[in-house]
């Protein structure tokens, strides 16, 4: 059997564990056989691996597969983490899935109550809310 007809037999089994909920071995799978891995494979495993809370390997996976990331379960797990009073884990999220304007200035608006955070409160400003065409502010002249 040529390397092609191995790989698609593979892949067909690696279909059916995937099927059957057994993600590792069909991720193992997918992995070493990637040119014939299909986009609804790819998505059906991240699907899987989401369910399960497997975030990161839902990321790599996305990645491998030349896939698009799940921004809305992305930005629904931020939210929670803000909700929760998590910054750390809310940022996480928030910037695998590019969050939208309003997400970083509610984080922001929970970083603001926290002073030890003031650090972290200016890096979200700079980076995610103030336009980047605003330059530096002008220094007084002293008298």
């Amino acid at each position: 059997m040529s390397h092609d007809g191995r790989s698609l037999s593979e892949v067909a089994v690696a279909r059916g564990y995937l099927e059957h909920g057994f993600l590792d071995v069909a991720m193992r799978i997918f992995a070493r056989n990637v040119p014939q891995v299909g986009s609804d494979d790819w998505q059906l495993l991240v699907d899987g691996l989401l369910e399960r809370g497997r975030i990161a390997e839902a990321v790599e996976t996305c990645s491998r597969g030349g896939i698009p990331l799940p921004r809305r379960e992305l930005l629904a797990l931020g939210d929670d983490r803000l909700h929760a009073k998590d910054v750390d884990g809310a940022m996480h999220y928030y910037e695998l899935a590019g969050a939208d304007q309003q997400r970083w200035s509610d984080l922001l608006d929970l970083l603001v109550r926290l002073p030890a955070r003031e650090l972290q409160a200016v890096a979200v400003a700079e980076r995610h809310l103030v336009p980047a065409s605003v330059g530096p502010m002008p220094l007084a002249a002293s008298a």
